[in-house]
C-alpha cells in the first residue's frame, strides 16, 4: 500500500517537474520573461493559497456535519427562565407551569443524550 502511494507521489513530481521546465521553455522565448515568471509565481502562490483555504472549509464542514446542530439543553434553558416570568405576572400561571414543564422535558431530554452519546463514543473507541 505504501509503495503505490510513492509510486503515485514520484508521478506526481515527475508531472510537475516537467510542466515547469515547459514553463520555463516558453517564459525564456518571450521578450518580458522576468515580468511573466513573477506572474506565473504569484498565481501558483495564489492557487496554492486557495487549495490550503479550500481544505480548510472543507474540513469544517465534515466537522460541523458530524456534530448535533440542535441542544435541547441550551434551548430548555430560555424557555425555563420565560416560564417563571410568565408565572411572575400571576396571571399567566397556567401557560407559564406548561412552558416550564416543557423546558424541564428539554433540559432532561438533552441530559440523557448527552450521557447515551458519551457513552456510546467510548465504547466505539475501546473497539
Amino acid at each position: 500500500m505504501a509503495e503505490k502511494s510513492e509510486i503515485d507521489s514520484s508521478a506526481d513530481d515527475d508531472r510537475v517537474e516537467a510542466l515547469a521546465r515547459e514553463l520555463a521553455e516558453k517564459l525564456r522565448a518571450m521578450p518580458n520573461r522576468g515580468e511573466l515568471t513573477d506572474y506565473a509565481v504569484s498565481i501558483l502562490k495564489e492557487s496554492n493559497e486557495d487549495a490550503g483555504q479550500a481544505d480548510q472549509a472543507r474540513a469544517s464542514r465534515e466537522a460541523q456535519n458530524k456534530r448535533d446542530p440542535f441542544n435541547p439543553i441550551a434551548f430548555g434553558i430560555p424557555l425555563l427562565v420565560i416560564g417563571l416570568v410568565l408565572c411572575a405576572t400571576g396571571l399567566l400561571m397556567g401557560p407559564g407551569l406548561a412552558v416550564i414543564a416543557i423546558a424541564i422535558a428539554m433540559v432532561a431530554w438533552g441530559l440523557v443524550v448527552s450521557v447515551f452519546s458519551r457513552a456510546f463514543v467510548r465504547k466505539r473507541k475501546t473497539q
